[in-house]
């Protein structure tokens, strides 16, 4: 009864919210701020859309693409710019789409006003575009082998070094030794062991590995740290409160760096993923960096491009969601 009453009272709370929250966004006095920029990043969506569609090629180009891919692109920037106006109610959001926007208008009149001519290099937005609907499925799952490997190699890192670094944190002489060490084997790039570990491992395992020790080491060094600056005071109350060592480990030691242990995450999190990255483009086979050296090989830059946006995107992505982990999960700072 409890659960339902408490689940009811989350719900009530909410709602009660997201009531406020459009009451302020949608005042008139909110809406005249938000005005000019959302009327500037209209003209320039529909702008776009017309030069796709109507502007023809002044100069000849050996292959023309179909303009709805990248269409429906600019659609789905504009949906996600008006989403995230309303979640921040900040000018910069408009101030945002309308660079991407006006980057996209200059990229589409350099090439067909002839200022561009060179279709191997550097293609046309709708020939950029066009791959995803092409190579759409094969995209999809080389994306899904990536993160497949970033989630195990990422995982094990953090597992292991948060384990390993309460343990040699807590205990002096043991910081003593590892500490040292582990400061000399960070100095060394993990891109660096990528040949030797494929010459050890299957691919996907060597991918792993690359992950793991692209993460493990900041992860330990800094709980490591973290565990041996916490405060005295903080000790000695467990212990007069009969906390074991072990307790003290779990109970204590860890809740107080969990804000340094996220904090390691989100700045180990996206160059994990880039070793990666780099680890299927020199010999991982499968992967988005993979796909991307791939087609670097037949001179296919429309594909290398495309691969390169796709990097781009999920590492973004990466990078928000870290963060809001951050910020939903701690909530406290020491």
């Amino acid at each position: 009864m409890q659960i339902i009453d408490t689940s009811k009272y989350a719900i009530k709370k909410g709602w009660h919210q997201f009531i406020i929250k459009n009451k302020e966004f949608f005042k008139i006095s909110n809406l005249k701020k938000h005005l000019l920029g959302l009327i500037i990043a209209t003209i320039l969506l529909i702008s776009n859309i017309i030069l796709a569609y109507n502007l023809g090629y002044l100069t000849n180009h050996t292959t023309l693409y179909e303009a709805t891919p990248y269409v429906v692109l600019l659609i789905i920037a504009f949906i996600l710019y008006l989403l995230r106006l309303y979640l921040t109610n900040k000018k910069s959001s408009s101030d945002l789409i309308i660079v991407i926007y006006l980057f996209f208008m200059f990229w589409e009149l350099s090439y067909k006003l002839g200022w561009v001519q060179n279709d191997l290099l550097i293609p046309s937005p709708e020939g950029l575009f066009y791959v995803y609907k092409t190579d759409n499925t094969y995209i999809r799952e080389m994306v899904f082998d990536s993160l497949q490997l970033l989630f195990f190699g990422f995982l094990l890192a953090i597992v292991f070094g948060t384990i390993l670094g309460l343990i040699v944190g807590w205990f002096e002489r043991l910081r003593e030794v590892f500490i040292p060490i582990s400061n000399a084997i960070t100095l060394i790039p993990p891109m660096l062991m990528t040949a030797w570990l494929i010459m050890w491992f299957p691919f996907k395992e060597a991918a792993i590995a690359i992950i793991f020790l692209a993460v493990f080491w900041p992860v330990f060094l800094g709980m490591t740290s973290r565990v041996a600056q916490i405060d005295k005071k903080i000790i000695d109350a467990a212990k007069v409160m009969g906390v074991s060592n072990i307790g003290m480990l779990y109970k204590v030691i860890l809740p107080y760096s969990l804000p340094g242990i996220i904090t390691s995450v989100s700045k180990s999190l996206r160059g994990a993923f880039m070793c990666l990255v780099a680890a299927e483009m020199i010999g991982i086979n499968g992967g988005i960096g993979f796909y991307t050296e791939t087609y670097k090989a037949y001179a296919d830059y429309r594909r290398v491009l495309a691969g390169i946006v796709t990097i781009g995107f999920i590492t973004t992505i990466i990078d928000i969601i870290v963060n809001k982990i951050e910020k939903t999960v701690v909530k406290w700072k020491v």
